[in-house]
């Protein structure tokens, strides 16, 4: 049965009890400033490699908020857009009373307000900054490993309202807007365009991120308890030590591993992460 993470910490523990007070015990006059220097510096240095796997872990998690928030904004525009498609086809109607032009008037001008609310609502605090990726105008940077490794969840940098015109005076402008093709800014096409993919960048990037996020997250885990498991020990006897040693050897083994996929996680291996996630139930 493999060893998880839990079952090399418990050797530890069981190493210490059965342990047998052997020659090799080192004295406490002999030992005792020593040990702590050392035990101290292991200590920093744990903390710190603790601290590099958690700051990778937040950076991924604030990628997956501002990514969720945009996603939800750009639904809520799609959904705008259709409306705006009924509204303009019907002010491109000629034949329409002007009470009627009015009233649809006003309502394309809600839909408009609507749009950009929904832009307003992808802005997300991420860290000690905000982030919208619908309308920043560079994208966000990811960190990926501890050795300086980063990705860029693309922002859609989209203008204002789409660039949809704030009225639409005439049954003209509302077939011009309405013929406009997808290249064509200012279009219904192109915003419907921008918006469909849009959707579809930042489904794909959040099963990216989700993946890499889950494994970061496992890291951090392993990196904390191996870090726990050596400053839990205290000053010991030289065989105690040793044995010490060989158990949370296996745990760094395991620990390096998990690193590794870390290195060079390809999102969307569900199945491998959730072996990797294994190690801590």
């Amino acid at each position: 049965m493999a060893l998880t993470i839990s079952s090399y910490v418990q050797s530890v523990q069981s190493s210490q009890l059965n342990a047998t007070n052997a020659s090799q015990n080192v004295s406490a006059s002999q030992s005792t400033a020593p040990a702590t220097t050392q035990n101290t510096a292991t200590a920093s240095s744990s903390s710190r490699e603790s601290e590099r796997y958690t700051a990778v872990q937040q950076s991924q998690a604030n990628a997956k908020t501002a990514i969720s928030a945009a996603s939800s904004a750009n639904k809520e525009i799609g959904n705008s857009l259709k409306q705006v498609r009924e509204v303009v086809t019907k002010l491109a109607d000629d034949s329409i009373s002007g009470k009627e032009r009015e009233k649809l008037q006003a309502d394309y001008q809600k839909l408009r307000e609507n749009i950009v609310a929904s832009q307003d609502k992808a802005t997300v605090k991420t860290g000690e900054s905000k982030t919208n990726l619908l309308r920043d105008d560079k994208n966000m940077t990811v960190s990926t490993n501890t050795r300086g490794g980063e990705l860029e969840v693309a922002s859609s940098k989209s203008a204002k309202a789409l660039l949809l015109p704030e009225k639409i005076t005439s049954a003209a402008q509302a077939k011009a807007l309405l013929d406009g093709n997808e290249q064509q800014a200012g279009s219904l096409a192109n915003a419907e365009k921008v918006t469909s993919s849009t959707a579809s960048r930042l489904k794909e990037t959040d099963k990216d991120i989700s993946s890499r996020l889950e494994t970061s997250t496992a890291v951090a885990k392993s990196v904390q308890q191996l870090e726990n498991a050596k400053n839990g020990a205290g000053s010991l006897s030289a065989e105690k030590e040793q044995q010490k040693e060989k158990a949370l050897e296996f745990a760094r083994s395991a620990a390096e591993r998990i690193k590794n996929q870390l290195e060079g996680l390809s999102g969307g291996n569900s199945k491998n992460n959730n072996s990797l996630l294994s190690l801590f139930n």
